[in-house]
């Protein structure tokens, strides 16, 4: 049997959609790994003042609600901003969270961090600073479903393994379509999430991940496989999750399920998944982001080395 994705369609309101998601997987799964580990809950902000680019306050609150139930050591809310984290954190209201959780905040810009890498187009290893609080603890990714200018989409294993890098080096992964897919399934092995959770009750197409448009999704997913969370989310996006470079490499290097048909979907709200599909504008790089396949390049070697076939 696959790992399994819950999804909640048709919801009302984003904080209760998200509960349901948990709820679901909870009664299924547990969280009982939780207790007495350090929890990382790190959201996307991409953004210090578009909210639509970045995770939303209620969602955050409905998650914090189900980690901190299971009796974790400390829960640490962390994100290492392209921008400005802290004023992230203020503008979304995201400190106000300090009035009902015992949680810290952390920006992971200003973490200890160790030295991992990235590739270059031909293959090169390219040093990269990496939060050790994202490395070491049990990550949790809260994310929303946005089109992006780089990899078609970025949901809950980009958000973590992008945010983790540090501010100064994130711009090392950006090489070229093949390698930064190579490289996001690279780190993914270090940073993959144990919780992925996405908030879709509003989603972002088109030029995204920052200046895209509304989509009125109105749905929520949870997870243990964020590479199957992910390539759920993709699908309901109205992408086809074999186009998604780092989901396929992902899933060759052994980090989770991108196929949909090895994928168990618990469905809340709906009939059929197919019904809760919106087929979001891509970005308008969409067709270029295609050509992501390290075939014929000097990523093919890495590739082959990562996978053991060297």
């Amino acid at each position: 049997m696959g790992p399994k994705v819950f999804v909640v369609g048709n919801v009302k309101e984003r904080a209760e959609g998200v509960r349901r998601a948990l709820s679901a997987l909870i009664s299924e799964e547990g969280l009982a790994e939780i207790r007495g580990e350090v929890v990382l809950v790190k959201p996307n902000c991409v953004s210090a003042t578009n909210q639509l680019a970045s995770t939303h306050v209620d969602a955050l609150e409905a998650v914090l609600e189900a980690i901190t139930s299971h009796d974790p050591r400390r829960v640490i809310l962390g994100e290492g901003s392209a921008v400005d984290t802290e004023r992230a954190f203020r503008n979304f209201g995201y400190t106000e969270l300090l009035k009902r959780f015992d949680i810290e905040f952390l920006d992971l810009n200003k973490d200890n961090y160790e030295i991992l890498h990235a590739f270059g187009p031909r293959g090169e290893r390219i040093p990269v600073r990496v939060s050790r609080t994202a490395l070491e603890s049990y990550r949790v990714s809260v994310a929303l479903p946005k089109t992006h200018d780089t990899v078609i989409v970025t949901l809950s294993l980009k958000n973590v393994v992008v945010g983790a890098i540090l501010d100064g080096d994130k711009w090392r992964i950006h090489q070229g379509y093949p390698a930064i897919n190579l490289t996001l399934a690279h780190l993914g092995k270090y940073l993959r999430p144990h919780l992925a959770v996405i908030d879709g009750f509003v989603g972002m197409e088109g030029n995204g991940p920052t200046t895209g448009t509304e989509v009125r999704h109105r749905v929520a997913l949870a997870g243990k496989d964020p590479i199957a969370v992910d390539a759920v989310a993709a699908y309901l996006m109205g992408f086809d999750p074999r186009e998604i470079g780092y989901l396929v490499h992902a899933q060759a290097l052994g980090l989770g399920v991108a196929s949909l048909g090895e994928i168990q979907v618990e469905l809340q709200g709906a009939g059929s998944l197919g019904e809760l599909v919106r087929r979001y504008r891509p970005h308008r790089t969409f067709r270029d982001q295609l050509r992501w396949s390290p075939e014929g390049t000097a990523l093919e070697d890495i590739l082959a080395g990562l996978l053991g076939r060297s």
